[in-house]
């Protein structure tokens, strides 16, 4: 048998509960990588008011 195979007989097609999901997400917003998007928000704000007249597509 195949890595692939193998791996692929692993995978659940079903859904994990809805309280996993949410636990997930309370966890992601305390992640460092989360608060660093957050954090760049206003540099991507900025820079869409920057480009607003700009005609990027010819």
């Amino acid at each position: 048998m195949t890595a692939f195979q193998e791996s692929s007989r692993k995978l659940s097609l079903e859904m994990k509960s809805e309280v996993h999901y949410k636990e997930a997400a309370k966890s992601y917003r305390k992640s460092k990588q989360y608060i660093n998007m957050i954090n760049l928000y206003p540099t991507l704000q900025n820079t869409l008011i920057d480009c607003k007249d700009e005609n990027l597509v010819e």
